[in-house]
This record gives C-alpha cells, structure tokens and sequence, in this order.
C-alpha cells in the first residue's frame, strides 16, 4: 500500500452502471490532468448485469481496477476486494465524518454491515424523494408538498379524479422499491428494521406487520388507477422521460434524475422527501453512497485509491458529481459545498439532503441488503403485487425468505 503512484505510464480501468459513465469519464479526465502518466479508461455496464456478475467480473483474469458496487454480498467473504482501511489512514479518511463509510463497512464474517473494515467508497450519496410536476399539481390544487402520507394519498385522488395519472414509476427496474420502503418506515415508526436488515444484523427480520400494511397499500395504489398501466414495463430511462413530457404528477425516484430532469422538464418540475405519517415527524429516506471497490486482483490499487481520494476531495471534481448526477458529494465536513444554481431543481434535490441529515434519516436501500435481493426478489415480487398476483402477506414473506437464503 502507498499512496505514490510513481511517473511510468498505466492505465486505470473503472467499470461503472452505464449512466454514471459521463461522470466517471469527467472525473478521470481531471485525474489525468493532474497526473499525465494516468490513463483512465471507463467502461459503462447495465446496472442489473453488474449487480448480478460482479462475482464472476472480479475473479477472472481480466479485472477493473474500481468496480461500482450496489452490494458486497459474498465479495468480502470469499476475499475478492481490498481492504481500504490503510489508504484511509494515509489519505486521513478517518478524520471525515465516518456516517458516509457505514454502510460500506464490512465484518470479519464477511455478512454484516456498519462494522468492520472498510471495503468501498465513491463520490456522492444517492438520495430518493418525489418529484412532481408544478403545472399538474396546480390543477389539483397542491401548491405546496404534501405535510403528511395523508396529505399524499388526497393528491394522488384528486389527480386521479381530474383525469390525470398520480404516479409515474418504473416497474421493469425497481423503482416500485423506492415508495414501498418508505411506506414501510412509516409504518414502522422508526428505521430500525429495515436498517438491521439492511446491514445483516443477526436476527433481522423484515416480514414484520409494517411491511404488509405497505405492500397493502402499494398494491391499492396500483388497483386504484394511481400507477400506469403499464407499471411493469417501465423502465429508468423510459419513467423519466414520459414524467418530463407531462405524464404523471408525481414521480419517486432519486437525486440522480435531476440534471436530466432540469433540463428536459416541460414546465417546473419540484422535488419533496417522501412525507412522514405525521405532521413533524421526522423525514426518512434511501440513501447511500455511490460504492466503488478495489478488487483484490486490481493490478493498481495504489493509483486506484489516489482516484478515490481525489474524487472526494477536490473541488472540480465535487463540482462535477453535483453537476452531471446531482449527488451531494462525500469527503471531509470542511470541504465546500458545490454550487447549485438558486431555485433549480439541483439545488432543491441538495436542500433536502441537508434536511434529511438534520432528521438523521438516512437509510440504505432495500435493494442493497444482498447481492440478489434487487434483481431477484424485489423486482419480481414487486410487479406481482401490483399486478394482484401475490398478497401482501405472501411479498413479506417472500422477501424474508429471499434473504435468509441470501445469508445463509
């Protein structure tokens, strides 16, 4: 381990999910800039497909230097990722506030999050809430976002009763898991459940009465008219861009819709963290950090962690993580904040951050609790629910069940 990368000519692989490759090629050009000998080479990949083969990507013979990760599931087990605990202390991460390395904290027995080594570390948190259009929800009469999940549920009636569609959403990638989480937080009274399973603790249980209340409503959502009927067959390209056309008043999803939002939305589009069940209680959301990982096999994990370091910490390159995904950026509490232009849409997605942090809020995604829970549980379970094809009770327990088998 050094933090020297030396003056002979290498080259940087970094394989990310295919819409994050403007950033990373953004953010590598000015790592190059800075140290002309670096050739960093950036290869975008469907999110699922990574997400599922990982495993295989990292231990073959041809291996990225910085892998984006959605889970760790068995990597750190079977020892297929460095541990960044020296470069932390050599870069002095260890005097940042640690809350951003949580969730990429890894225990010895390779399952438990929050704990542990540290086995990743990227350059901006994620952050869901609800998007909505001004013009529509005028016509509905909301001029401000809803105080409450009541609130919530009048707008989503009225829109349907003035012939206009509640929500967009998309279906066929999993977005349905953005509402669903934070209904069941909600419902919960707390995040604590749904945080334990997240993080492996032992024990963890998710099919708990929290989870069918909100997969009841998910799916009276769905029967009521309040998603599209087509739901199940729309993805993260298509839900955005027919949201930004004027279909659907609202539409979950996440801080990394915005630069495209503010510049192809038709009319002022808004952004509100999802509401809470009463007026003042605290906000709650999905959020976490943009993983990138040092495979164990990485032939530079020296220059691959200098790459980390500096995407944290300078000021161009935070600018930019702002600017081309809308993620607020990680790295030392001193660090300025990039600017946002007052009033946009950019700057609303970073108000709210800020406001989630003051409600200690942040939770990380359902979809992160395994390698598989994304692809193999929650978006087919999630289309069965509300398409009428399970019950409520039946999601619960599937999804319990998925896990368990996950982390065995």
């Amino acid at each position: 381990m050094s933090t020297s990368i030396g003056d002979a000519p290498v080259t940087l692989e970094v394989l990310v999910s295919t819409p994050d490759v403007p950033l990373y090629e953004e953010l590598g050009s000015a790592f190059q800039a800075e140290h002309p000998h670096v050739t960093v080479e950036v290869t975008g990949e469907d999110f699922n497909n990574l997400t599922t083969n990982v495993p295989r990507l990292i231990s073959g013979t041809d291996v990225p230097d910085l892998v984006r990760l959605a889970s760790f599931g068995n990597l750190v087990k079977d020892h297929l990722l460095t541990d960044l605990d020296p470069y932390a202390e050599a870069y002095g991460w260890t005097e940042w506030p640690q809350s951003q390395f949580a969730s990429t904290r890894v225990a010895d027995d390779g399952r438990q999050r929050g704990t542990g080594h540290l086995y990743g570390a990227g350059p901006g948190f994620g952050l869901t809430g609800v998007y909505y259009n001004k013009e529509l929800a005028a016509q509905i009469g909301m001029t401000d976002p809803p105080a409450t999940l009541g609130d919530f549920e009048r707008s989503l009636e009225e829109a349907k009763s003035a012939g206009l569609l509640p929500i967009m959403v998309n279906g066929k990638d999993g977005g349905l898991a953005y509402p669903l989480q934070n209904l069941q937080m909600n419902y919960a009274g707390s995040t604590q459940v749904v945080q334990d399973w997240n993080y492996n603790e032992p024990g963890a249980d998710i099919d708990t009465s929290a989870l069918v209340e909100a997969a009841t409503t998910l799916q009276r959502w769905g029967a009521e008219g309040y998603l599209p009927e087509d739901v199940n067959s729309i993805d993260q390209t298509q839900a955005p861009a027919r949201f930004a056309e004027g279909e659907g008043v609202f539409f979950p999803s996440g801080n990394w819709q915005a630069p495209a939002l503010q510049e192809t939305g038709h009319g002022e589009i808004g952004f509100f963290l999802f509401p809470p069940e009463e007026a003042g209680d605290p906000f709650t959301a999905m959020t976490a950090a943009g993983v990138l990982a040092i495979p164990a096999k990485s032939s530079q994990p020296d220059v691959a962690a200098a790459f980390l370091n500096f995407v944290q910490t300078d000021a161009g390159a935070r600018q930019s993580t702002l600017d081309l995904l809308g993620l607020p950026p990680a790295g030392p509490a001193d660090a300025p904040m990039p600017d946002a232009e007052p009033g946009s849409l950019v700057a609303a997605t970073v108000e709210s951050f800020q406001t989630l942090l003051e409600s200690d809020g942040l939770v990380d995604f359902m979809s992160n609790s395994t390698a598989s829970m994304h692809a193999n549980t929650l978006i087919p379970q999630t289309q069965l629910l509300v398409a009428g094809k399970t019950s409520p009770s039946e999601f619960s327990a599937a999804l319990q069940e998925d896990y368990e088998n996950d982390t065995e």
